[in-house]
């Protein structure tokens, strides 16, 4: 399929803006040039207020290990809140909405019917009025969310909201595509504001602070306009699933580990955990078990991965584990327990059996300690994490990942909890 021309334009929504999105696909969007967006905000109606308060501008601060790069995105229309389903219906409605882009995290994607609170149920209504107002352009659907197959799941999330009309009709009118993205993102800390100001003059309320490395790779399957995302970097494949996997198994399940196994050894930051020597031992023995499932070259997963520690150890980039650690229950189902099936049981991965270890001991941890734990189960995470016994206690959390109370991996977590590296 041939690029659009720069002269063939148009509009993308964008569903769930936050930092990573602001990093990320909304910045190579304004690389592209030519195309407006319209973003809608997750649960909370504040980066609405905050972006629209600047005229949809903010500071990107690109991180490096020496020093930063600052540059101002200037790509967004009125940024609306996720309450505002009327204004989405209503721009999905219009032909010269081409794209919508997703970044509403894993869980996102299971959040009912009720379009007040789900983005699939949103999408569904908007899609009906684009059927209802005649519109033959096709659009395009693209998620940009850490799942596996995440045009799949989006495709099957919208398709059960749809009427029985607006169902007939989405083959010939939506493209849903798969999209693997990559860029570490942490939370702005308290000088990035000022850093924006000095460099741009911009007052800024919400920059966003990232790293160097960004990678986005999409599916070759629109039908439709799109912007000229090449001019930022980005790759087209037919092939989407082996790069989703790499980035899943090996970045996500790394982040994954480090969050609660770094947590549970005292400390706080990725750059900390990355070099704290038990902890880093248990990240090369995830890479080792990761990489054997993966059917790429040894010489490219070896770049992959040392690529993956120099980010890691960027020390100016000093990215929180307690961010990382949110919606455990969500991601470990489709980060670690994939790769223990595949390479035969917990005693043939005891490096993803660590980073379950690791979660389930740092969730009992927090509940015990009385601390808050980020995540969808997280009242039935606080019910099983004070159980007394440990069985039942590690049986418990594992029910909420999906994992039978007779599973050979509810003995291999407890024997790696007693491993688990302490202050």
């Amino acid at each position: 399929m041939n690029a659009p021309s720069p002269s063939d334009v148009g509009r993308l929504v964008h569903l769930g803006i936050g930092n990573f999105a602001r990093s990320h696909t909304l910045h190579a969007t304004d690389v592209a040039g030519g195309w407006s967006v319209v973003p809608f905000t997750g649960r909370s109606a504040a980066m609405a207020d905050a972006l629209n308060a600047q005229g949809g501008k903010y500071g990107l601060i690109v991180r490096g290990p020496e020093q930063d790069e600052v540059s101002i995105v200037d790509v967004l229309d009125e940024v609306h809140p996720a309450s505002d389903i009327d204004a989405l219906v209503r721009l999905l409605a219009d032909p010269f909405t081409a794209v919508v882009t997703l970044t509403v995290t894993e869980k996102g994607y299971a959040a009912g019917s009720d379009p007040a609170t789900s983005a699939p149920a949103r999408l569904a209504l908007g899609l009906k009025a684009r059927r209802e107002a005649g519109v033959t352009e096709p659009i395009a659907l693209v998620s940009c969310d850490n799942l596996t197959g995440n045009g799949q799941v989006l495709r099957e999330a919208v398709l059960a909201e749809l009427d029985e009309e607006t169902a007939a009709w989405f083959d010939g009118h939506v493209d849903v595509i798969s999209s693997m993205v990559d860029r570490i993102t942490p939370s702005a800390d308290d000088g990035a504001a000022q850093t924006v100001r000095d460099a741009t003059g911009l007052v800024d309320a919400v920059p966003v602070v990232t790293e160097p490395f960004t990678e986005w790779v999409i599916e070759n399957r629109f039908r439709g306009r799109r912007p000229e995302w090449e001019k930022a970097g980005v790759q087209f494949t037919d092939d989407i699933e082996v790069h989703e996997l790499r980035k899943l198994r090996l970045l996500n399940g790394a982040h994954t580990l480090m969050a609660y196994a770094g947590q549970v050894a005292g400390v706080q930051r990725v750059d900390e955990a990355i070099s704290h020597r038990e902890v880093r031992a248990l990240v090369e023995q995830l890479w080792a078990e990761a990489r054997s499932t993966l059917p790429l070259p040894a010489d490219e997963l070896d770049a992959y991965t040392a690529a993956l520690e120099d980010r890691f150890r960027n020390p100016r980039l000093a990215d929180n584990l307690i961010r990382i650690a949110a919606d455990g229950s969500v991601k470990l189902p489709v980060r670690a327990l994939p790769v223990i099936a595949e390479r035969g049981g917990p005693d043939k991965a005891p490096g993803e059996v660590a980073a379950v270890a690791a979660w389930t001991a740092w969730v009992t941890d927090r509940v015990r300690g009385g601390d808050e734990v980020q995540d969808p189960k997280a009242e039935a995470i606080a019910a099983a994490a004070v159980l007394e016994d440990t069985t039942e206690r590690v049986s418990g959390l594992l029910a909420l990942l999906g994992v039978p109370a007779v599973d050979p991996l509810v003995d291999a977590v407890i024997a790696e909890e007693r491993r688990l590296p302490r202050p």
